[in-house]
């Protein structure tokens, strides 16, 4: 039995723990809506036109595609804290290679080593959240998820009046620096809670046969799935916003403003959510049928003011939509959250590594409003995909009964 004193030791350094992951997800968060803050600098810089306008997120998310993949072989093998720390250090690196770069080559290379990073914190981030709080998942990711709102809440804010005064490429030195001050913070948290930190359920090293097993039942497969068209619409309209507002209606500023209203929502969406007393895949579905709607209207509506309330919206009926999943997914596949999170992350970044470049291709070939109106369209899908699931349980339970 621990002693009172052990007992608390042991809480001080969750809380300790805690309280890192949400600063370093808090700062990815921010970064991570860095090209969305500077796409037009950067078309302009390196003249992209058609697809290649969506190059540089598409990059992002091929890298963090790879960091995805490679993360759950590594479970059981390397602790989770150190390949966080790995993937913020890799930041620091590629941020400051995107400020010291001039050609094309350069911005493909630190684009991809950005991904890498993003991929490596953004996995660990959410299976030592898993990890700390298994019991109560939903409301820690949550909070988690919360983090990475306000890092994307700042990103325009912050972004936008530096490139008032400096260019892209020293705001991407900043960036730099601001992740590297976070490793440092971070790496005397955790050497602080090192040691009333309570281990983990062991988890086995991955196999084959066990992602086979994960990715092959049907219920995974499909929330996945659901996962995959949730990201298409969100990356649609965080990528493209901005951009869109400028060359619809000339209104660059609204169109950071859109970006800034769905982080602040959505930053409430994922602390609050958690807490109604509906379960998690019925909010999932709401999120993304109210999504679809908001979209449509948004973009139907004609008007650059609606649009950016659209987006106010849009974050405040989906911002939870990934850490509900996320929930499910855990409570389903207890003693793997490195796969868990891996795999659902894979799918959304696979997604965002296509979905740039598809709606800046579809832009070209049809019309601005016909882009903007896909993200509806695959918000849409996302909630066809979870009634199934919702049908499939309901049909379970009813079995059970009988």
């Amino acid at each position: 039995m621990k002693s009172p004193s052990a007992g608390d030791s042991s809480a001080r350094s969750v809380r300790l723990l805690t309280v890192g992951v949400i600063m370093i997800i808090a700062t990815y968060g921010l970064l991570s809506n860095y090209q969305s803050v500077v796409l037009n600098s950067v078309v302009e810089s390196y003249r992209l036109t058609g697809g290649m306008q969506g190059i540089m997120s598409s990059l992002i998310n091929f890298g963090a595609v790879a960091a995805f993949l490679i993360a759950p072989m590594l479970q059981g093998r390397i602790k989770k804290t150190t390949m966080l720390l790995l993937g913020a250090t890799i930041l620091v690196f590629s941020f400051f290679l995107l400020g010291a770069g001039r050609a094309l080559a350069e911005l493909i290379v630190a684009s991809l080593l950005t991904g890498i990073g993003f991929g490596l914190v953004d996995a660990n981030c959410n299976a030592v959240m898993v990890d700390l709080h298994h019991d109560n998942s939903a409301k820690y990711l949550g909070f988690l998820h919360g983090g990475f709102g306000v890092g994307g809440l700042l990103a325009p804010l912050l972004i936008g009046a530096l490139l008032a005064a400096v260019s892209w490429h020293t705001v991407s030195y900043l960036m730099g620096a601001l992740i590297a001050a976070a490793v440092i913070v971070f790496f005397f948290l955790l050497t602080a809670a090192k040691k009333g930190v309570p281990a983990p359920e062991k988890e086995q090293r991955l196999t084959f046969a066990a992602v086979k097993a994960f990715l092959f039942h049907r219920k995974n497969a499909l929330m996945l799935l659901a996962t995959v068209f949730y990201a298409a619409s969100q990356t649609g309209f965080l990528v493209w916003i901005v951009r869109y507002m400028t060359l619809q209606y000339n209104a660059e500023s609204l169109g950071s403003v859109a970006l800034s209203l769905y982080w602040v929502f959505g930053t409430i969406s994922r602390v609050f959510a958690p807490r109604l007393k509906i379960r998690p895949l019925v909010l999932f579905l709401l999120g993304v049928v109210l999504t679809c709607v908001f979209q449509a209207i948004g973009v139907l509506s004609g008007s650059a003011v609606i649009m950016c309330i659209a987006g106010a919206a849009i974050g405040l009926v989906s911002g939870h939509c990934v850490p509900m999943i996320l929930s499910v997914a855990s409570e389903d596949n207890p003693g793997s959250s490195s796969l868990i999170a891996s795999s659902f992350l894979v799918s959304i970044y696979a997604t965002n590594s296509i979905s740039p470049l598809f709606m800046g291709a579809l832009a070209s070939w049809t019309s601005l409003n016909t882009m903007m109106l896909a993200p509806a369209v695959s918000a849409a899908l996302s909630g066809i995909v979870v009634i199934f699931i919702l049908k499939m349980a309901a049909k379970k339970n009813t079995a059970a009964i009988a």
